[in-house]
């Protein structure tokens, strides 16, 4: 068994030297050889952490459906490390975005474990005692799976905000030691997650750098214009739709997080699913629970597997679900712009999150909303939406042709004035965008998205 430790700074590089593995010496980033194939994206935890810091964090965040304290304090280290985004990227007070390594390499989540298990479990947990000056470890990352263990005698805290002095930041090591699973060595870079040592009241190991990605990267290679992609999800009952890209023609998966702490770790499967490329729908199968969920094309490389989605299977609160209404128009780039959605109609779970997709890339745009429907001629489009309409702020589009937009009801213009909406208001949202090639006006239109907000 081989151990990638994480160590104080007050003891020195020289016992953090005589504790490194004998990986390829680099400039930065360095291997421990190895790396993980799709059959073990999967991590869960054992959350035995004794310290009252470690599940202090009690406040659902709807990025994290389903998990609080060390759980999503966990769950957001190992998912930095995702190929793009996860979710809308928010979640953590201390970083932009959360995720986006730009590798080939996706993980899934799937919730606790029943113990601790054995080295090659996949699951992080804590363990008791100390060893000098260490504070975590990670058993051997091979490709027969890996196990990472927290020390008890150090004070662990959950975030999400600052972390007080004497006591050590969970997020910021549980991201390290999962760059070990990945098989990542320690880095000479100082800044990077991989930098063998931190220190008590620190955070910053919770957002991997350049250093980082470029040796994710080199593992698990950049990623890929084919990749699968998932850009928003809806559920209408035991259903779930996935709008995305790249989605293979037959024979796609869906990997969704186990609910309870039954089974080896391994997602609840939804197979030989059919798709137009950008669309997908499974049924949800019961042994599913909130958590992520995955798109996996019909191929076996690193770019065969998709991105995380956040979903909340239990959410709701008994709302309905948005639909989608109206048409999308055809524009300069291909068949149209598409509104999707994560997150539920529910205001006080207030989780609900748009995206858009099939936009021109790297171009401007804006959400609106309104209390009703219409079909009307504008621009190179329809407008699918009326009543007193309220604008949202401008946003520009990525390289992929995608907008994002978490929705907070409690806040502008949602809360007060023309634009203010409460449980029982329809509320109807549309995307209004930038096109001066697709026709002589210059701007078009997505379909709309439709809801009643309820509690």
């Amino acid at each position: 068994m081989t151990l990638s430790r994480i160590l104080l700074p007050a003891l020195g590089l020289g016992l953090g030297a005589a504790l490194l593995l004998p990986s390829e010496e680099a400039a930065a980033w360095s291997t421990i050889g190895g790396s993980l194939n799709l059959n073990q994206r999967d991590f869960r935890i054992y959350n035995n952490f004794t310290d009252s810091t470690a599940n202090n964090n009690q406040t659902p965040h709807p990025q994290f459906p389903g998990y609080q304290g060390a759980d999503m304090a966990i769950w957001k280290a190992c998912i930095e490390w995702s190929s793009v985004a996860h979710g809308n990227g928010s979640g953590d007070p201390n970083q932009g975005v959360l995720g986006s390594s730009g590798a080939n390499f996706d993980p899934s989540f799937q919730g606790n474990a029943p113990g601790v298990g054995g080295g090659n479990d996949n699951t992080h947990s804590e363990i008791s005692g100390s060893s000098g000056g260490v504070l975590a470890f990670c058993e051997t990352p091979i490709s027969t799976g890996w196990r990472i263990r927290y020390y008890s005698s150090w004070t662990w805290a959950d975030g999400p905000g600052n972390v007080s002095g004497g006591q050590f930041d969970l997020q910021s090591v549980a991201c390290h030691e999962y760059g070990h699973a990945l098989g990542l060595g320690h880095s000479n870079v100082g800044g990077a997650t991989m930098w063998p040592s931190t220190g008590s009241g620190s955070e910053s190991g919770r957002s991997i750098n350049s250093d980082d990605m470029a040796g994710c990267q080199a593992i698990y290679g950049s990623i890929s214009s084919s990749k699968p992609r998932i850009t928003g999800v809806s559920l209408v009952g035991n259903t779930i739709t996935v709008t995305g890209q790249n989605f293979s023609p037959t024979e796609n998966q869906v990997w969704f997080t186990r609910s309870g702490t039954a089974g080896d770790g391994q997602p609840a499967k939804v197979a030989g699913l059919s798709s137009n490329g950008t669309v997908l729908s499974a049924t949800i199968p019961g042994q599913a629970g909130s958590g992520d969920i995955l798109v996996r094309s019909n191929g076996t490389a690193n770019d065969d597997l998709s991105n995380p989605w956040p979903v909340d299977l239990q959410g709701g609160g008994g709302c309905s679900d948005p639909q989608t209404f109206c048409g999308t128009s055809p524009n300069s780039v291909g068949a149209g712009a598409q509104i999707a959605f994560g997150g539920s109609a529910s205001l006080v779970l207030d989780n609900l999150t748009l995206s858009c997709t099939g936009l021109l890339p790297n171009t401007p745009g804006l959400f609106f909303y309104g209390g009703s429907q219409t079909s009307t001629p504008l621009g190179e489009g329809v407008r699918c939406v009326d009543g007193t309409l309220t604008r949202l702020d401008v946003q520009v589009a990525d390289g992929t042709g995608t907008v994002f937009r978490a929705i907070n009801w409690s806040a502008p213009p949602f809360d007060a004035g023309t634009g203010q909406v409460g449980v029982g208001d329809d509320v109807n949202f549309q995307y209004w965008y930038r096109d001066v090639s697709g026709g002589p006006v210059g701007y078009n239109l997505s379909n709309g998205l439709g809801l009643t907000l309820c509690n």
